[in-house]
């Protein structure tokens, strides 16, 4: 189960933002929520040693600590004296509700707080407190889901039962979930809570600022970005100015501005705001390994087109999954926004990577998330999955998780199956496991060692038996490149485990598990060494009339074929070779095999400024690769920190080559490449490191 966090956008103008740890910026070189008040209502239970229970349970809920109420509420709740429906039974429902959320339970939690709530609004006795509490925490649930309207609702019944600077918290939150509309009510609940801090004989300085920024944001995502740029600039007076000591909630501060800078051409002034919050400035790190970094699909599907952009800001748990996705910028209004928010929900970074990033900059990510026109593509793999998630699905069930790629959840079915003796299944699992697995490189070949101890099984089919052996060797061998950190260079050598699989009796008569070991041995770019050894290997395949005339794998090693003869200047064979796959150019660029670039400048590309402020990042452009290797319509799908080198990645972008691709006519040999490219300064000193809060 996974934990409760608090969302980003909760934290970021809430109290709980000032217990995170603060951050020193290098200069360039030359929530707590209130207690829920206690009820006299447990007099009706008419025991007082069930008084006495009731009393300890309603102490461990009014200290905040859910772990200690929620086994006292529970043995209060099985307690026969405690009627279903009445007002003890809806109250201990409503806190076990609120606990089970707050403990991570939020499955079992939400419905029964659900259930609880509308029964004690007409309670002989006040308990606005926790009615307020439990609608806070169903609104905060729903917009953890993005449900918007929903989280509006319950945080507009919470407001009405508040009165004075009570209100300020319901506020906040109603404000965030409504910036994005083209109304007043972001605005008007700003301005409230401002009159609130003005009522007073000493203002609140912070709290004035977390005013200015709502409504600056707010003013952004309406459009006016002079109106947004003088708030946010008041904000940051009031903060105390640009120095370089900065909390999480300033370095948000920090990036709003530079968003607004930016959106009015103040580029300068932009990157020196983003550097002075700390993004891209994280020594030795790991932000730019994501494991997973997948943009989603343009089309009716998302309702997201090309020209949609969001800033998204989000944590990374230590574990390397991500929490409290939500939009604090878009050009495309709050529906298409979230449906950004989404997929940076599907990011992934390995254990290891997120746990050695400071919990400062975990918490603080903000990117630039753009949907991408590919539609994906078939991979060598491709078939063999499909037989593999097949049999799989027989094996496993409804356990089957939900999500393909949620290795934790494979990794858990595996591990039971273990237990429990169950072979076949522990190998379904560990195969399903294997190209999700965000682990270490020693406990992925532990695992993939251990599948392929189970392949024995008299229940494994012949068929998947001969795949899951041929994915597991190229696994393997991933793991151990990653471990010895060898990186796959231009010229790159045949996989030799691998490719003597190919020879294997039992896989030799399996075309399908032979042509995929083949292909998997294959280098996209061999060394002259291998060259004509990798010719044969692939002729192998495109000849193989065991498989169908234009099964993928087939096609896939034509087109290779057709590439491979274009280059050679044999157009009748590599016309052939194309003709013979039975695909039109557009499916082409669909399947085929990615060409592999042969130039890019990257001398040149870093901005100025970024350098002197020693500012890092990354960026994923997607662009079309032409028949003749020069690329076009280059767009950037994803950015970190926000806008800073997008620029710079477009223009590096637009100038690389890529191997020429046969196509009859010149069409585009690649449709939507994708491309990752890492911004880093060798030696940097100019990184920005995380310090402890004085108590």
């Amino acid at each position: 189960m996974r934990r409760s966090k608090r969302p980003v956008w909760q934290a970021a103008l809430g109290a709980a933002a000032l217990a995170m740890p603060v951050l020193v910026i290098a200069q360039p070189v030359p929530g707590t929520s209130s207690a829920p008040a206690t009820s006299s209502a447990a007099a009706s239970t008419g025991k007082s040693t069930l008084q006495q229970r009731f009393d300890a349970a309603t102490a461990a809920w009014d200290e905040g600590n859910c772990a200690a109420a929620l086994p006292l509420l529970a043995a209060l709740a099985a307690e026969p004296a405690v009627k279903p429906g009445t007002l003890p039974a809806n109250l201990i429902g409503l806190r076990r509700g609120y606990c089970l959320i707050q403990t991570g339970k939020a499955d079992v939690g939400e419905p029964m707080l659900a259930d609880a709530l509308p029964r004690l609004k007409d309670a002989p006795v006040d308990l606005s407190a926790d009615i307020v509490m439990g609608e806070t925490a169903l609104g905060n649930q729903a917009m953890a889901r993005w449900d918007r309207d929903t989280a509006l609702a319950h945080y507009r019944t919470a407001l009405a039962l508040l009165k004075g600077e009570a209100r300020a918290p319901l506020l906040v939150r109603i404000a965030m979930v409504t910036m994005f509309d083209r109304t007043n009510t972001a605005i008007d609940a700003a301005n409230e809570g401002l009159a609130l801090q003005a009522g007073k004989a000493k203002p609140d300085k912070v709290m004035e600022a977390r005013w200015h920024t709502l409504i600056g944001r707010t003013l952004l995502n309406q459009g006016d970005i002079q109106g947004g740029y003088a708030h946010l600039t008041q904000a940051l007076s009031r903060m105390g100015g640009l120095d370089t000591t900065v909390s999480l909630e300033e370095a948000m501060l920090r990036q709003d501005l530079a968003q607004a800078a930016l959106l009015t051409h103040r580029n300068e002034e932009a990157r020196r705001y983003m550097a002075m919050s700390g993004a891209g400035r994280i020594a030795g790190s790991a932000f730019a390994k994501a494991a997973v970094l997948d943009a989603p699909t343009c089309g009716p599907d998302t309702g997201l087109s090309p020209d949609d952009m969001a800033v998204i800001e989000f944590a990374v748990d230590s574990d390397g999954q991500v929490i409290g996705a939500q939009p604090v910028y878009s050009t495309a209004g709050y529906a298409k926004a979230t449906a950004l928010a989404r997929a940076v929900s599907q990011w992934r970074w390995k254990p290891e990577d997120a746990a050695s990033l400071p919990k400062f900059f975990r918490y603080s990510a903000r990117v630039e998330v753009r949907c991408t026109r590919s539609e994906g593509s078939a991979s060598v793999v491709t078939p063999a999955l499909g037989v593999i998630h097949s049999w799989t699905s027989q094996q496993l069930g409804a356990a089957i998780p939900d999500r393909r790629d949620d290795w934790p959840a494979w990794l858990a079915l595996a591990e039971a199956a273990r237990t429990s003796g169950n072979a076949a299944s522990e190998l379904a699992a560990r195969v399903e496991l294997l190209p999700v697995d965000l682990r270490n490189a020693d406990d992925q070949i532990a695992s993939v060692d251990r599948a392929l101890s189970l392949l024995g099984d008299p229940a494994v089919p012949a068929p998947v038996r001969n795949l899951s052996r041929v994915l597991l060797m190229q696994g393997r061998a991933n793991a151990l490149r990653e471990k010895r950190h060898q990186s796959r260079g231009y010229a790159q050598p045949i996989d030799g485990a691998v490719a003597a699989l190919a020879d294997e009796p039992a896989i030799a008569a399996d075309p399908l598990a032979q042509s995929t070991a083949l292909l998997l041995a294959v280098p996209a770019r061999p060394s002259a060494a291998d060259a004509v050894r990798v010719t044969a290997m692939v002729m192998h395949v495109a000849n193989d009339d065991r498989l169908p005339a234009h099964h993928p794998l087939r096609q896939y090693a034509q087109l290779r074929l057709a590439n491979d003869f274009a280059r050679q200047g044999n157009m009748v064979e590599a016309q052939r070779r194309f003709l013979s796959t039975g695909l039109t150019e557009t499916q082409c660029a669909l399947i085929g095999p990615k060409p592999v670039v042969t130039q890019v400048d990257t001398a040149s590309a870093y901005p100025t400024s970024a350098i002197e402020w020693g500012m890092e990042g990354w960026t994923i452009s997607e662009f079309d690769i032409l028949a003749d290797g020069r690329t076009s319509g280059t767009r950037i799908l994803a950015s970190y920190p926000p806008f800073v080198f997008d620029e710079s990645a477009t223009q590096m972008m637009s100038k690389a080559r890529y191997q020429s691709s046969f196509r009859p006519t010149g069409m585009s040999g690649c449709s939507a490449k994708v491309e990752p490219i890492t911004f880093s300064i060798p030696g940097n000193a100019n990184t920005a490191r995380e310090v402890k809060r004085k108590s």
